[in-house]
């Protein structure tokens, strides 16, 4: 079984820093707005919109709990007796993530050089990693904006390239290096390290910023 190699020091200091963050923005609004509720008097409509913040909170709580638990279970490569054809995985998740684009009059690009496209790798645990990594660009994309999704084979190896408009913000605890760092990228490096390939940030020209992963052929 594959593993992923564990981090640099510096990087898996910055890691529990933004985990750690992350966990700890709504669980310390969570405890002041139910704090609050119990210090003061309030009338029945009060109480019910800090009941409606608090699970709220609660809600995006248990989201960064899923992607911390989600992170621990990405350095197991899962099930790689059938492959994954990349292709058909690619196309459906610009499919599963159409309407979250033209809801915001933003674009998902992607082209194929090659159909089916035959990986080795676990679809269920490589669709998850790449969704969560799509999905936190999305989030800072501005309007209007393309995210392009690419792919070509280089040797033995399937090759993935991801453009985006550079606005992902620099996470609160990261010190060194231009590439942001978020739970997010951390479960799409550990996702295809786990598989036998790679996923790094490459370059920035100041508007766009170039991911790229790879995983092996079948």
């Amino acid at each position: 079984m594959t593993s992923a190699p564990a981090p640099d020091p510096e990087s898996l200091r910055v890691f529990v820093g933004e985990v750690f963050h992350a966990l700890s923005q709504p669980l310390t609004a969570l405890q002041c707005s139910l704090e609050l509720s119990l210090q003061r008097d309030q009338t029945v409509e009060e109480l019910r919109a800090s009941l409606e913040t608090a699970l709220e909170l609660a809600g995006r709580l248990r989201q960064q709990l899923s992607l911390v638990r989600a992170l621990n279970d990405a350095t197991d490569p899962g099930d790689l007796s059938w492959p994954t054809d990349l292709s058909e995985l690619l196309l459906q998740l610009r499919e599963d993530m159409r309407p979250l684009f033209e809801s915001a009059a933003k674009t998902f690009s992607l082209k194929l050089d090659a159909q089916p496209l035959l990986v080795r790798a676990d679809k269920a645990k490589l669709m998850r990693g790449l969704f969560c990594f799509l999905e936190h660009l999305f989030r800072h994309l501005p309007p209007s904006a393309v995210l392009a999704v690419g792919v070509n084979v280089s040797g033995r190896q399937a090759r993935i390239n991801i453009h985006a408009a550079s606005c992902l913000p620099v996470s609160p605890c990261q010190t060194t290096g231009d590439s942001p760092y978020s739970c997010e990228i951390e479960l799409a490096r550990r996702t295809f390290l786990a598989t036998g390939g790679e996923f790094a940030f490459v370059s920035s020209n100041g508007e766009q910023n170039l991911w790229q992963a790879s995983v092996p052929l079948a």
